[in-house]
Formats: structure tokens, sequence, C-alpha cells
């Protein structure tokens, strides 16, 4: 990997909290990450629905906080580069999450509660922009979907190019950056 600029770590740092608010749902901490105003965000999320602005974001939130549990990312950056005021972090990983309480928060019974782990695969999108004009870097897009197993070959490749021998985060060309969390104070 080459150096990363300051921008870049910027960037890495937000990419981190933002994976790392997933963790147990930290509505506050994730809010750090995005623009204020309520047309500034866009969301492709992973459920498969688009959100609009970091409130409507914060009531999904909500409601999966009612109803899961949800642990830490295993996430690997692919790629992550800021040209001048706009920059993008791409990234892989699994997202353990489990589907334990019902929407009013009551526990579900044992044969009912679900393994929700997700394989995924992500595009950030930032601007050097808070959402009221200060030179602040806030995610403005993501975008997440499902990635197939670790042991499946893509299409017209052979199984040497399957996640899970190529290594997560790894191209071709360069090697993945693993998002370090630290639990606890």
């Amino acid at each position: 990997m080459t150096d990363r600029t300051s921008d870049e770590q910027r960037l890495l740092q937000l990419h981190h909290d933002w994976y790392y608010s997933n963790f147990n749902i930290n509505i506050p901490l994730m809010r750090t990450v995005f623009p204020r105003g309520e047309e500034n965000f866009l969301m492709f999320n992973l459920n498969g629905h688009p959100y609009f602005g970091v409130d409507d974001l914060a009531d999904l939130w909500s409601y999966y906080a009612r109803t899961g549990r949800w642990g830490l990312c295993a996430d690997y950056v692919l790629r992550v580069e800021a040209l001048g005021d706009l920059g993008y972090v791409l990234s892989e990983g699994t997202f353990p999450a489990w589907k334990v309480k019902d929407p009013d928060g009551n526990f579900l019974p044992d044969d009912q509660q679900r393994d929700l782990t997700l394989r995924y695969r992500s595009t950030e999108i930032y601007k050097r922009d808070d959402g009221a004009g200060q030179p602040e870097w806030k995610m403005w897009h993501f975008h997440c979907s499902t990635r197939p197993p670790d042991d499946e070959a893509p299409p017209a490749k052979t199984e040497h190019d399957a996640a899970g021998v190529r290594g997560l985060g790894n191209t071709p060309y360069s090697v993945g950056i693993r998002t370090e969390y630290k639990v606890g104070p």
C-alpha cells in the first residue's frame, strides 16, 4: 500500500466510525459520519431499500435496535482515494447480525430467532462539505449489496479468483486494509 494522504486518513477514520457505529447500533456516533440536512445523504441499504437523510437512517436504526443484536464487522478496504473535495472508500466484509426480538422489543422464541449475518460489499462517497457549507469530510452516499460466498468463483474467472482465495480486501494489484476496532475504553 502507498502512504496515505491526510484526506485519505480522514476518510478511513470516517469509514471506521461508520462501521463501528453499526456495532450495537450507536446512533450518536453514526450521525457524526454524515452531513447535516435531510436532503444531503442518500443510502442504498443492504436491506434493499433507500434511505433519505440521516434522520431517516436513525429511524431505521431505532427499529433495528429494538429487534436485533449487532456484532462487529470483519471489514476490509479495497481502495480509498481523495481527489480534491471528493473521495471514496470501497470495502467488503461480513456483518454479523441476529433477529432476536419482535418489533415491540419482546424476545422471540428460540425457534423464531434468526442469524442474519451477511456478506457485503460497499461503496462510500465523501464530500468535503458538512451539509452546511463548512469544509469537513462527510459521507454523502452509501451503497451496500450482498456479495457471493467466499468460495464462489466469478463468472468467466477461475476458483483462484474467489474471495476466499484472493483474500477479502485484496485485488490483483493491492493488499486490502483490515478495519481494526477496539471495544470498550
